[in-house]
């Protein structure tokens, strides 16, 4: 989930002539049902998820640097006890989820603790020559380390990377080496989580992988408290490029993260986090919510180049008298009733 702020529509170029054309009689995906989960991961609680229809757990491993110009990636690897502690988590929640019959989709993030001029992720690009060769070999290690917890740990699905907009379009070459390297190490699925503004439709290793990611915070209106339909008719802007996308490469669309707020905004600009402030305020609306993973179950969903979705986010600790009357307006949908508008989408045959 990025901290995007321009409210622009995707650019529709494509850098190759369609070849992929589904036919009627073409065997229908096996859509991804899942949910980012943060916070404890039990036998217990992971059963309340299998209840609503929910097939995948997508966890998120978080490496950090200062700044989108920062040399040093760093996931703890100074710390070789803390680390395997580390590890050993991601490992126990891969286990409990294959334990309740359901898949893995391990995400990879990196987190700027410092950030200036409102950079964020997408703007990671390295000063100079020997700046980017120090960054690329952290990136690497770090990348490579989930990818081998992933192969020993059967995770069904491996991200390459997250929303690093400028790396994915200015260094194409370094992400298709990087592949050949990761599937040497591990042989599942692999994609890459491409931001749905001018990246996913402008990079061009898509087909070095299984699917076409997409961070799916498209902005489907300009108003608030929309209608299932005006939400329905800002979707139809998008699914061209996402169609050609899918056409172009030979490669399903997976919806790598997809949320929305429970405010009467959070179409407008989905992409925008609620801050963990006592000031902030915002205007509640669980219908705008609802009705926004309504549109999207009747226009979407069912495309025959559509994989699937990893909506963001569930969480185990609900609960926490600092973040409560927050957490009603944030990306949760759990303990609302958008949580029935998922778990009857997801109950749609394939």
């Amino acid at each position: 989930m990025g901290l995007f702020t321009h409210c622009q529509t995707t650019n529709e170029n494509a850098h190759h002539q369609s070849k992929f054309s589904p036919t009627p009689t073409s065997k229908p995906l096996e859509k991804h049902k899942g949910a980012h989960v943060f916070g404890l991961v039990d036998s217990i609680n992971v059963l309340s998820l299998k209840e609503h229809n929910i097939e995948w757990l997508t966890y998120v491993p978080f490496g950090s640097q200062r700044d989108y110009n920062s040399t040093d990636l760093s996931y703890h690897k100074q710390d070789t006890a803390y680390q395997t502690r580390v590890d050993s988590i991601w490992k126990a929640k891969i286990r409990i989820a294959h334990q309740a019959e359901m898949k893995v989709f391990l995400k990879p993030h990196i987190w700027l603790f410092e950030p200036s001029d409102s950079k964020w992720r997408s703007d990671i690009y390295p000063k100079s020559d020997s700046d980017w060769e120090a960054w690329k070999e952290s990136y690497r290690e770090f990348i490579l380390r989930y990818a081998k917890i992933a192969e020993e740990n059967k995770v069904e699905l491996f991200c390459i990377g997250t929303e690093l907009t400028r790396l994915s379009l200015e260094k194409p070459e370094f992400w298709i080496a990087l592949i050949k390297e990761i599937k040497k190490v591990y042989k599942g699925k692999l994609t890459y989580a491409a931001n749905w503004y001018e990246e996913y439709e402008n990079i061009t290793f898509w087909d070095n992988l299984d699917f076409i990611g997409v961070q799916a915070y498209f902005p489907l209106t300009k108003t608030k408290n929309p209608s299932i339909d005006n939400l329905s008719k800002g979707w139809y802007r998008f699914l061209p490029s996402l169609e050609k996308a899918s056409q172009t490469f030979d490669r399903p669309i997976l919806f790598t993260e997809i949320g929305y707020k429970s405010t009467a905004n959070s179409a407008i600009s989905p992409w925008e986090w609620i801050e963990y402030e006592k000031n902030y305020e915002g205007e509640l609306s669980l219908e705008t919510q609802s009705n926004c993973y309504q549109a999207f179950f009747d226009t979407v969903w069912n495309k025959k180049w559509f994989a699937g979705l990893h909506l963001w986010q569930m969480r185990s600790n609900l609960v926490n008298e600092n973040h409560h009357e927050l957490i009603k307006l944030d990306f949760t949908p759990q303990n609302k009733p958008a949580m029935k508008i998922i778990a009857k989408g997801f109950a749609q045959d394939n």
